[in-house]
């Protein structure tokens, strides 16, 4: 009877140790990355190279999104109709989806909330930020799978904000663009990558940041596929 009673105690024990695993494989490491754009003085904007440079980084290895990411923006501070907020972020984002046949974005949808945080929502909000700091975005992953879980930004209401490319202010579409490239690539600060989306510095009324330069394509291809 006593054999039989530490049987039953063991085999407990092995179900309670598997149960736990499976509990771990369930609850992924996640991790957080944040990237912040830099403004440069206006007159120190003239790129010295041309978007033909095939430079790219990628993120943590290759980390990247599985399925389509789906994201909303509060526009309150940004000093542009709602409407206006919404159609540039959504041009930013086909930017990048037209060099790729995977579906990265979805259409955005306009919010009131505000507040980010790892909370399975992808959110855009303007905020007060330092000076010299035009946007933030933070990334969760699972460093494991190299998979992106949820992205949030904050633009900065320190400037004023355009969609026109007017002196004096951010571009929007400019900035945006380059905020959607880190869905999977890593800032470039080499001076021969000033003329690539994902140059880590930006400028009033700069606009060159909307389309994309050769290394952009390449880095976004080699994480979704090419045509």
């Amino acid at each position: 009877m006593r054999k039989l009673l530490i049987g039953l105690v063991v085999t407990t024990l092995l179900l309670s140790s598997a149960s736990a695993g499976l509990a771990v494989s369930n609850n992924p490491i996640i991790e957080k990355l944040t990237f912040v754009h830099y403004a440069k003085p206006s007159d120190q904007s003239k790129p010295i190279w041309d978007d033909q440079v095939g430079d790219f980084r990628l993120i943590a290895g290759g980390i990247k999104w599985f399925e389509t990411i789906s994201y909303e923006v509060n526009p309150s501070g940004s000093s542009l109709a709602p409407e206006t907020v919404q159609l540039n972020f959504e041009a930013s984002s086909e930017t990048w989806d037209l060099e790729t046949p995977f579906d990265l974005f979805a259409v955005p949808t306009i919010t009131l909330y505000s507040y980010i945080g790892h909370d399975g929502t992808n959110r855009i909000i303007w905020k007060l930020l330092s000076p010299g700091v035009i946007a933030v975005i933070y990334l969760w992953y699972i460093p494991k799978a190299k998979e992106i879980v949820e992205f949030d930004m904050i633009f900065n209401t320190y400037y004023p904000w355009s969609i026109s490319g007017e002196p004096g202010k951010m571009d929007l579409r400019n900035i945006a663009t380059h905020e959607f490239g880190h869905n999977g690539l890593d800032d470039l600060r080499s001076p021969r990558a000033q003329c690539l989306t994902m140059y880590a510095f930006s400028s009033l009324g700069e606009t060159f940041k909307r389309t994309l330069g050769t290394g952009d394509r390449l880095g976004i291809q080699k994480l979704y596929g090419g045509y």
